[in-house]
């Protein structure tokens, strides 16, 4: 089903101020992991969480009605200050499983805990507003990605802010994941789709220690890419600091002739 995946979904759910505390899930924590979750619900960023955007799934009627409707392509700047520019989905290992899988409802609780933690916040000293996420336990790797229309054989260029503090062997970045068509699904992907529309990766910038300031990279899609998901990232062991990324751009880079 293809379904719509623009700025509007970030309207549809707003998290309290100061992420609070919500109901645990109903469902266990996987048997493969000796962890307890329970004490996410109880720790708090280093930053204020003034509010907080997800994304969800539209109805089939939203899709149809919008079906027409373009894909949002660079250029495309995001300062978080006004009227969101991105549409952000979370992000919780590689793949997320398949309808008939046993471990659906645990990656569904993954991402319940992600989105606790997450959330445009604003910096108290600086006064600087972000997307601010954290780590969760039992998953060394999390993030949330933005789809983006791109033409093949293109040069374009990804410019950020991120402020971190990572532990040791923990890293933070932007990556790019490529496919051959923009598919209209506002979410993680499972293996089988990622798969059949996966034509390659591009590690972007990963920092890693204590980071402060503007970044940037460059990258050429493939010949067959016709969608990209720009990925912000954090992955390594599980801490309770956060980490913010602000002032993101992609723009084409035209070629000097």
């Amino acid at each position: 089903m293809r379904l719509l995946i623009f700025v509007t979904f970030f309207l549809t759910i707003i998290i309290a101020t100061g992420c609070q505390e919500e109901a645990p899930a109903t469902v266990k924590i996987p048997p493969q992991s000796a962890e307890d979750h329970s004490d996410e619900n109880k720790e708090t960023p280093p930053v204020e969480i003034k509010e907080a955007v997800v994304e969800v799934e539209p109805s089939q009627q939203e899709a149809a009605e919008h079906a027409v409707q373009e894909p949002p392509r660079p250029p495309i700047a995001e300062d978080f200050q006004g009227e969101p520019q991105l549409s952000l989905f979370p992000r919780v290992g590689d793949f997320r499983p398949a309808e008939d899988s046993d471990r659906l409802p645990y990656w569904n609780t993954f991402i319940e805990h992600l989105v606790k933690v997450t959330g445009v916040a604003e910096d108290q000293t600086s006064g600087r507003r972000g997307w601010v996420f954290r780590s969760i336990k039992s998953i060394d790797s999390v993030g949330f990605f933005s789809p983006l229309a791109v033409e093949p054989q293109t040069s374009y260029r990804v410019s950020f802010r991120l402020s971190a503090e990572l532990a040791e062997g923990s890293s933070a970045g932007i990556g790019i994941l490529e496919f051959d068509e923009f598919l209209w699904i506002p979410g993680q992907y499972t293996e089988d789709t990622f798969k059949q529309h996966f034509r390659g990766a591009i590690e972007g910038k990963r920092l890693t220690g204590t980071i402060s300031g503007n970044q940037s990279f460059s990258f050429t899609t493939g010949p067959e890419t016709r969608m990209i998901h720009m990925v912000l990232f954090r992955e390594g062991a599980h801490d309770r600091n956060s980490v913010m990324f602000d002032d993101i751009g992609i723009e084409e880079v035209k070629s000097e002739r």
